[in-house]
């Protein structure tokens, strides 16, 4: 699957391959009309259990409402633990084949599948393996797929850049897949050489902690620092990896009194719109095939 981070778009015009079926809340009947439906719209996320942290999800979705008024808008969570989680609690949320299925059962023809993802990575290749049924699909991109994203995303992200105290961008990583982690080494480098004193660590994988000592030392200088997250949700990893009160949270492995938080990318406007831009090169390219 390799390919697959090297175009903007991708095309699946599957055969159903032993759908997966969702719960009672999912089933519907096919309606006729539905052929002559602009494709549905399924906004994929990895999904969180926080429940402050699911708020973003209500932004983005307004925004898409708002952005494509004529499309019906789809939220699918891509982690399996994290919807069994919410649904033992109570929450009805719903993963991607679960969705997949409504869509092909109330008669959708057609579907674009947007990444929420901040880069390409291991979930983008999971979603791509999907089965789409009968379903024509296209596949909108993550947040930084290019060197163009990445140049946007530093733009985007300038607003949070504290003065007079360190920021520290707050990213994932992967540890098992490192080819992963090349647009988040290509962001800190980027971000890095335009804001003197931003630093980019990650919770797992590359970059990893090591310029969190370089921040600790800024911080003793300024008494504070300033985080933000390189993340669509601001969920476990920031309550409790960055912000918790554990001696090995990234806030008082630096140690000073002062800790500020921004709020995390699905709140930013600039960022949506990369995302946005993405969904409409998907969209291009699906009207393209009924040409």
């Amino acid at each position: 699957m390799a390919r697959l981070f090297k175009v903007t778009v991708w095309l699946f015009p599957v055969l159903l391959a032993g759908c997966i079926t969702g719960t009672p809340e999912m089933t519907a009947e096919k309606d006729p009309s539905m052929c002559n439906k602009p494709p549905a719209i399924v906004l994929v996320a990895f999904g969180t259990t926080s429940d402050r942290g699911r708020e973003v999800f209500d932004v983005i979705e307004e925004a898409a409402h708002k952005r494509y008024p004529e499309h019906d808008i789809f939220l699918a969570f891509t982690s399996r633990t994290v919807v069994d989680r919410l649904r033992q609690r109570g929450v009805m949320v719903h993963n991607l084949p679960e969705t997949l299925a409504r869509l092909q059962a109330e008669g959708y023809t057609q579907a674009i599948l947007q990444s929420l993802m901040i880069v390409p990575g291991q979930k983008d290749a999971e979603i791509a393996r999907f089965s789409t049924g009968t379903l024509q699909v296209a596949y909108g991109q993550p947040l930084m797929a290019c060197a163009d994203d990445i140049r946007d995303t530093v733009e985007a992200v300038r607003r949070d850049i504290a003065t007079g105290r360190p920021t520290v961008f707050v990213t994932h990583g992967n540890s098992k897949y490192p080819q992963y982690n090349r647009a988040l080494l290509a962001f800190a480098s980027a971000v890095e050489n335009r804001f003197a004193t931003a630093v980019t660590c990650s919770v797992e994988g590359e970059p990893g902690l090591d310029k969190l000592g370089l921040a600790r030392q800024w911080a003793e200088e300024a008494g504070a620092v300033h985080f933000v997250p390189l993340m669509l949700v601001a969920g476990d990893h920031i309550e409790n990896d960055v912000l918790g009160d554990e001696s090995d949270s990234w806030k008082n492995l630096i140690g000073v009194s002062t800790a500020s938080c921004a709020t995390p990318l699905g709140y930013n406007p600039a960022i949506l719109e990369i995302f946005f831009r993405h969904l409409d090169a998907a969209r291009a390219a699906l009207q393209a095939t009924e040409g």
